[in-house]
């Protein structure tokens, strides 16, 4: 990408092609570190794996696999590797006039979202620009993007139209998701008995094996990081990290009965990144080792 000189602002002409103005290419640097800067164009981040940090309408988030944004033209936003932790990152840049005829039904989601820098609403009327997209959904998502890598690579003929219809089917998940959030929203503000952080524990449970830091779960619940932890604790009777760590050992108890997996892949496989700390958490938590564990409730193979 190229910058123009003295400004922050990715220019258009200088990464779209005019004739065909559509770009997809990937993050993976750990040296990488944007500073903020605003597109004339739309544009799609869909983290595919690891953990980064990503700044955008004055949040930042540490965002992991699954998570995916829609970035307005004009709009500031900024993605920076996080220390230690490897990364990749889809972009998928495009002018919205692409895909907008297709997208007619949707215009009470998606629309505000495809408008062109001049037609764009308020900022605050804007929907909200992040998504989590469910563990049962990231495998179709990221199918996509890779036709849509494989098209934009090899340009056959007709891949004009097969990127615009990979792209749509994209868009259309994204607003599927958008709808059953509206949806949850709309009955937790209808029931005194629904609250935020209910779907802060969905999250968790879904999302045991990436990491998932505490500012997450704030953003989830659009709280502030220090608020939401309170809130967290007073609703569930233990801190955000002990909640998490709680989900991924009930988990590696299931896996461990099942005993098809070395107790060193099941560690991994529920997020924990070293055996040590698997194991000191598990006896935390069960009062036994993982070892011990295997031996008095796994199965004989």
């Amino acid at each position: 990408m190229n910058m123009g000189k003295g400004m922050s602002y990715f220019q258009t002409k200088l990464t779209l092609k005019k004739e065909f103005p559509f770009k997809i290419f990937s993050y993976s640097s750990l040296s990488l570190k944007q500073p903020l800067h605003i597109h004339e164009y739309t544009q799609i981040a869909y983290v595919l794996k690891g953990v980064c940090n990503h700044q955008l309408r004055g949040k930042s988030l540490k965002v992991s696999r699954g998570d995916m944004f829609i970035i307005t033209p004009g709009v500031e936003h900024s993605l920076s590797a996080t220390q230690d932790h490897e990364f990749e990152v889809v972009l998928i840049d495009f002018l919205p006039y692409l895909v907008r005829e297709q997208l007619k039904p949707f215009l009470d989601t998606l629309q505000p979202l495809l408008q062109n820098a001049d037609e764009l609403p308020e900022l605050s009327s804007l929907p909200q620009p992040w998504l989590h997209i469910a563990k049962s959904k990231q495998l179709l998502v990221e199918q996509l993007l890779q036709d849509i890598q494989e098209e934009f690579e090899h340009r056959e003929a007709g891949y004009e139209y097969a990127i615009c219809t990979s792209l749509v089917k994209l868009l259309i998940i994204m607003d599927r998701e958008y709808r059953r959030a509206r949806r949850k929203q709309s009955v937790q503000s209808t029931s005194t008995s629904q609250h935020p952080i209910e779907e802060v524990k969905r999250y968790i449970h879904d999302n045991y094996s990436q990491d998932i830091p505490l500012e997450q779960g704030a953003f989830l619940a659009n709280m502030a990081p220090a608020y939401f932890s309170t809130v967290f604790k007073k609703e569930t009777g233990q801190n955000f990290v002990d909640y998490v760590n709680e989900v991924r050992i009930e988990r590696a108890m299931e896996l461990i009965q099942r005993n098809m997996h070395t107790i060193t892949q099941i560690g991994f496989q529920v997020g924990f990144h070293h055996l040590s700390h698997f194991i000191r958490t598990f006896k935390k938590r069960t009062g036994i080792t993982p070892t011990e564990y295997k031996k008095t409730f796994g199965k004989t193979p």
